[in-house]
């Protein structure tokens, strides 16, 4: 599985969830831009990636989040948080069935101001696939290339 294909599977696996009603690509921050965003939102941020070596396996590095709007009074906050990481911890989950695993992760709660007043949990998790190709791809020598 490429990087294209695991995105798209997490984006399908996230959509899936009951809760989840808008995904945010790349940077939860994208949020601020979104004054109609509909809440709840799954968003994620791509990490560093590394190839093994050893192995045919790819590891994909994201944090995922979970984001909500608060209340006026606030009070929904531990609710908020709670349904991110079950959430979050579903979409994880749901990805074993389409082959991608997950190392061990942990969750942090938050508050933060985005063009509404939010609550959510975000997770950092390395994400491992079988490689597409083991063997490098052989490709003729092509005459339009100019070296300088």
């Amino acid at each position: 599985m490429n990087l294209l294909q695991l995105i798209r599977t997490i984006e399908g696996v996230a959509a899936s969830q009951p809760p989840v009603r808008s995904i945010v690509r790349s940077d939860v921050f994208r949020l601020n831009a979104l004054p109609d965003a509909r809440y709840g939102v799954f968003a994620w941020l791509q990490g560093e990636h590394r190839a093994d070596t050893e192995t045919d396996l790819m590891h994909y590095s994201f944090t995922f989040f979970y984001v909500d709007r608060l209340t006026f009074d606030k009070r929904n906050e531990v609710e908020v948080q709670s349904v991110g990481m079950e959430v979050l911890e579903n979409v994880l989950l749901a990805l074993e069935a389409h082959g991608v695993w997950a190392d061990e992760h942990t969750f942090r709660t938050f508050n933060q101001r985005f063009s509404d007043e939010c609550a959510g949990v975000y997770c950092s998790v390395t994400l491992e696939v079988a490689k597409d190709a083991v063997c490098p791809e052989v490709f003729p020598e092509s005459e339009d290339i100019k070296i300088y």
